[in-house]
């Protein structure tokens, strides 16, 4: 039994496998002459089934390129052998790994003539049997083939990589992320795909995952092949052997980043007044506790900081809410233009703010300024001025000795004193330096 032989190599045909030739033809006369594919396939056809062989001997990375082209003229090659002499090539293992991706039946590394002859006797026997090891392996073939399929189709990327760190599967969506072929990724590592700072961090990861044995669930950031950055969710678990060893591992990555986007929108508004775009008193409440207990870590003094539209429910009556509201916006803007960048201010009731200051000197000078400066600034309805008046009370505390509560509560008390005396005005109390 002496099977046909298609050899496409750039190397010389041993003599002694000319009698079983058919056709060799050079790689580089068929990137120069592509005709030649059609005569190929004509001869192919022209062979009792299941008595022929491809023996392909191409540089790495291009058998898919040969298949997709041979697909093209009508054939879906079957079997073919790649010829890989073990001759010590360091790539040898990432170059297998993407001839078996590629749909290799088998891999001939023998260098010697005799050798490759007996070789291919034995596998002819093996594609015509209907049992044994070659069926099981055609069906293993055909059920890869679907399953690839139906990978493919999921949004998700997905990747499958061997405990040496070669990708040995993945999905059309992982490589869409990364930018690439499936020939660029199948046997090669991590470190060949990936940006060094991100190549790095995932083979750590791979390597603890490896070592635990389990799954691991981590969130990342990851730049896709678009330049956009994305929030990801990785979900990875280890893979064994018939031993009961890690043998590699198996991943996906979910696009997490309209949910976190959403999230955060969702936490602003939840923490936002609507109508001044200010924190609200559930923000301030969190934002203003927070402040206090880094004061209180530094030994520094704060300031807080409540003041109120002054007979602001009479120009509610008086003029309507629309008028009410735009009074509350209009000293938003005036408060917020003197306030620094890390100063906290926000809306704590119908028209009561609030203002968590650092340092006790900007906190004086901003409370002796600012009924000074609403005074100055009327609100403009149309052709008619609303006059703007406020009170405020302001509290200078050391931190140590305050829960929020009772700081809010100096503030209030210094509120209240401002509006006793006739209001327009502001009124501080000082307990950082003298203690209460």
């Amino acid at each position: 039994m002496t099977p046909c032989l298609f050899l496409l190599s750039d190397h010389a045909c041993p003599a002694l496998l000319h009698p079983q030739l058919v056709s060799h033809l050079r790689w580089r006369d068929l990137q120069a002459r592509p005709e030649l594919l059609s005569e190929l396939v004509q001869c192919w056809h022209a062979q009792p089934p299941g008595e022929a062989f491809w023996v392909l001997d191409l540089p790495d990375g291009q058998h898919a390129l040969l298949l997709d082209a041979l697909r093209g003229e009508g054939l879906d090659l079957s079997p073919w052998l790649l010829w890989l002499p073990d001759d010590g090539q360091p790539d040898r293992e990432a170059q297998l790994a993407r001839a078996w991706d590629a749909g290799a039946w088998d891999v001939l590394d023998e260098a010697e003539p005799q050798a490759i002859s007996r070789t291919l006797r034995r596998l002819l026997i093996q594609a015509r049997t209907q049992s044994g090891p070659a069926a099981r392996l055609r069906q293993l073939r055909s059920e890869l083939q679907a399953l690839r399929a139906s990978l493919d189709n999921l949004p998700a990327p997905i990747f499958v990589k061997n405990a040496a760190g070669l990708y040995t599967e993945c999905n059309q969506a992982f490589l869409d992320y990364l930018g690439l072929t499936r020939e660029q990724v199948i046997g090669r590592t991590v470190y060949e795909v990936a940006p060094p700072a991100q190549a790095a961090t995932y083979a750590e990861a791979d390597r603890q995952l490896l070592a635990a044995g389990t799954r691991q669930i981590y969130e990342a950031q990851v730049r896709w092949a678009d330049g956009n950055l994305r929030e990801v969710m990785f979900h990875k678990a280890v893979y064994r052997d018939e031993f009961g060893r890690p043998a590699g591992q198996a991943g996906a990555m979910f696009d997490i980043t309209e949910r976190r986007q959403l999230e955060h929108r969702l936490r602003h508004l939840a923490g936002t007044d609507v109508l001044t775009g200010l924190h609200n008193r559930r923000s301030f409440i969190e934002q203003a506790g927070q402040r206090l207990r880094d004061a209180c870590q530094r030994g520094q003094p704060m300031a807080l900081l409540l003041l109120d539209v002054d007979h602001f429910k009479q120009v509610n009556d008086e003029h309507g809410h629309a008028a009410g509201d735009a009074m509350l916006c209009h000293l938003t803007q005036l408060v917020r233009a003197t306030l620094r960048a890390d100063d906290i201010f926000a809306r704590v009731g119908g028209d009561e703010f609030a203002v968590v200051l650092d340092g006790p000197e900007h906190a004086a000078s901003l409370a002796q300024r600012l009924p000074l400066l609403f005074n100055e600034h009327p609100l403009t309805l149309g052709e008619r001025q609303l006059p703007c008046r406020i009170s405020l009370g302001a509290a200078l505390i050391r931190p140590e000795q305050h829960t929020l509560d009772s700081a809010l509560n100096q503030a209030d008390l210094a509120l209240y004193e401002a509006k006793r005396q006739g209001r327009n005005r502001s009124v501080l109390i000082d307990t950082h330096t003298n203690g209460e």
